[in-house]
């Protein structure tokens, strides 16, 4: 099978770009304190002489990110937590505090409190204090999380510091989240600690809309291109049976780590870190294209 250059499955993720762009052009900071504004996973504050503060917030609404009664409130709880978790990872850092906004229908108190299960089993495992919200009517249900937390100075990783020819490492495994992944995975705050332990990575992002759409994002921030080589790439047992890759490229929902070293270091990036897999999957590029490689 030939080369081929990887193309964004989806309209809407044409359309959200543009609106993050255009965003970004009319919310430039005006503040001394913020380093970071819009354009990676979390905002990046100066917070104390060696530590900056990381600023995300998410939303998951009902037949957009989950289908009321084919996932449990508990579950969708979870993964509100989770995404917001998974963004802290990304750069580095350690999350610490969350507000939760929740809205639905009237009466429902019983599938909030099941949501708030979710959320609060999560959040004990990260050591993540719930420390205030909302509470509203909406004819539509949907969380919204806002978490922040703190990174030392010298760990913060950017998806927009990747260099060419740096080598491309992702954990876990890709494709067919939908099934279950994403009401119950755990985000790799413990692995990318690791990973900052062992080399820090030139850049780094989190898998939430796919791989092919997340590392054309990374690439595209560091000014460079990529080549990823399908055979490397590892497919979930939840991926589509028809086309593996393809459902690894696009399906999305993974929250997984992709994050590049400079080829120097990569003999020192384990094979695993606490039983999740890391694979090698490709590099950046000078050249600006995104082509899925073929042996």
């Amino acid at each position: 099978m030939k080369d081929r250059e990887i193309e964004n499955s989806k309209n809407n993720d044409m359309d959200e770009q543009q609106i993050i762009k255009w965003l970004k052009k009319h919310c430039k900071p005006i503040r001394d304190e913020v380093i970071l504004g819009i354009g990676d996973d979390t905002a990046v504050i100066d917070y104390s002489n060696d530590t900056y503060l990381l600023l995300t917030t998410d939303v998951v609404v009902d037949r957009v990110h989950f289908i009321s009664g084919r996932v449990s409130p508990y579950g969708i709880g979870w993964k509100a937590l989770g995404v917001n978790i998974s963004d802290i990872a990304a750069m580095g850092g350690s999350p610490l505090w969350a507000l939760v906004s929740v809205g639905m229908e009237k009466n429902k108190s019983d599938i909030c409190k099941k949501i708030y299960k979710g959320i609060l089993d999560l959040a004990k495992q990260f050591n993540i204090d719930i420390v205030g919200g909302n509470l509203s009517r909406s004819e539509v249900l949907f969380i919204n999380i806002f978490l922040a937390g703190i990174v030392k100075k010298e760990d913060l990783v950017l998806r927009s510091t990747g260099k060419p020819n740096d080598i491309l490492f992702v954990t876990g495994t890709l494709g067919g989240a939908q099934k279950r992944k994403q009401f119950s995975f755990i985000p790799r705050i413990h692995e990318a600690k690791k990973i900052i332990e062992i080399v820090k990575p030139s850049a780094m992002i989190d898998l939430s809309d796919g791989l092919a759409s997340d590392a054309k994002k990374l690439a595209e921030a560091s000014n460079c291109g990529f080549e990823i080589e399908a055979e490397r790439i590892p497919v979930s047992a939840d991926a589509s049976r028809k086309n593996k890759i393809f459902s690894a490229l696009y399906d999305g929902e993974d929250y997984e780590l992709l994050f590049a070293v400079s080829p120097e270091y990569e003999s020192l990036i384990p094979d695993s870190i606490n039983d999740v897999s890391i694979t090698k999957i490709g590099r950046l590029t000078e050249k600006k294209q995104f082509l899925l490689r073929y042996q």
